[in-house]
C-alpha cells in the first residue's frame, strides 16, 4: 500500500510503502529488509515500514556478535533457525512477536536518533489504543559498559533498554535496532506479545545452570509483554491493525 497522506509523511518522505508481509522464515526476513534497504538507497523502491513474523521461531544475532554466543545444536533441535541481522545489538528469540522494520532516507538535519525516536513515537501511539495509557517511554541511557561486562546478560538484546523504547514499569516491551547505509537507515525491532522470548536463555552458551538462570532472570526483570500489560490474549492482527490505523489517521 503506497501512503501519500500521513501525519508520518516528515519521517518517510513524501510518500511511502506500507506493507504487512506475514509468517516467513528467518533468512527471508532479513534478506527482504537487507534487500529494500539496498534498493531505497539506490532510489528503485519508497521508504517502507513492514510488519511480519517469523515461522521457523529465529534467533537472530547482532550484525557483529559472536556465533558462539548461541548453542547452534540446540537451536536446531528446538526447530528454531538461527540467522545474523544486517543491524547491530544482541541475540533476540523471534518468537511470540509482531516484528517491524523502517528503511528512510535521512535528511541532513534529520539524525538516526530522531528517527529511532519518531519511529517509537508512532509504534506508541498504537499501542496504546489497547487502553493502557501507562506504556512510556525509558528516558535515561542504559550503562552499556557495565552491561556488557556481565557475559551471562549480555547476549541478550532484551536484557538492556536504550533512550525512547517503550517499556511499562521499567520493563522493555519493544527491542530495536539501527544501520546507517549511506544516508540510509534501516530499523527493525521486536513488539512482544507473549512471554516466549524468555526462551533465549535456553540456548546460550553459558558454562552453568546457574548463569542461564540469571539471564532468565535478567531477561524477565528487563522486559514485558503485551499479554502481561493488558492481562488479556492479543494477536497479530490486532496489532497490525492498530499500527496500520495509527499511520492512515
Amino acid at each position: 500500500m503506497i501512503i501519500k497522506n500521513s501525519k508520518y509523511l516528515g519521517l518517510f518522505g513524501q510518500e511511502f510503502e506500507l506493507i504487512d508481509t506475514g509468517s516467513s522464515s528467518g533468512k527471508d526476513n532479513m534478506l527482504f529488509d537487507y534487500n529494500r534497504t539496498m534498493a531505497v538507497a539506490e532510489g528503485k523502491e519508497l521508504p517502507m515500514i513492514r510488519l511480519y513474523s517469523w515461522n521457523p521461531w529465529t534467533v537472530s544475532l547482532g550484525a557483529n556478535q559472536k556465533e558462539t554466543d548461541i548453542n547452534i545444536d540446540e537451536v536446531e533441535k528446538r526447530g528454531w533457525e538461527l540467522v545474523r541481522r544486517p543491524t547491530g545489538g544482541r541475540a533476540v528469540f523471534h518468537s511470540e512477536e509482531i516484528t517491524y522494520s523502517v528503511v528512510i532516507n535521512l535528511e541532513d538535519k534529520f539524525s538516526i536518533h530522531e528517527a529511532y525516536k519518531d519511529i517509537h513515537v508512532m509504534l506508541l501511539n498504537a499501542l496504546i489504543k489497547l487502553g493502557n495509557k501507562d506504556i512510556g517511554f525509558e528516558k535515561s541511557q542504559a550503562n552499556f559498559r557495565e552491561f556488557y561486562k556481565d557475559k551471562s546478560i549480555s547476549a541478550s538484546c532484551f536484557a538492556s533498554s536504550a533512550r525512547y523504547e517503550i517499556e511499562f514499569e521499567g520493563k522493555k516491551i519493544v527491542g530495536s535496532a539501527q544501520r546507517l547505509f549511506g544516508n540510509t537507515l534501516l530499523q527493525h525491532g521486536s513488539i512482544l506479545i507473549g512471554n516466549a522470548h524468555l526462551m533465549l536463555s535456553d540456548v546460550v552458551n553459558l558454562e552453568t545452570n546457574e548463569q542461564k538462570t540469571k539471564l532468565f532472570n535478567f531477561i524477565n526483570s528487563h522486559s514485558t509483554c503485551l499479554e502481561n500489560v493488558f492481562e488479556k490474549n492479543i494477536s497479530y492482527k490486532e496489532i497490525s491493525e492498530l499500527i496500520f490505523e495509527e499511520i492512515l489517521d
